[in-house]
């Protein structure tokens, strides 16, 4: 599966349906994630780590 497909799946399993995919970024309620693997090793962990993107943060200034 991929990140991509992890993220959507972490997302809808979260009740969050205001979301959509700009390319690999995913767009949650206007704030864009960059979407990355995780490899923390925690149990119950989905192996996606979700990040707001920088452009998102330099908009925000």
């Amino acid at each position: 599966m991929s990140l991509k497909a992890r993220a959507q799946e972490k997302v809808e399993r979260s009740g969050i349906s205001n979301y959509s995919f700009d390319r690999d970024i995913l767009v949650m309620c206007g704030v864009r994630y960059t979407i990355e693997a995780c490899n923390c090793g925690e149990p119950g962990c989905d192996g996606v780590r979700l990040r707001k993107s920088l452009t998102s943060l330099a908009s925000g200034m």
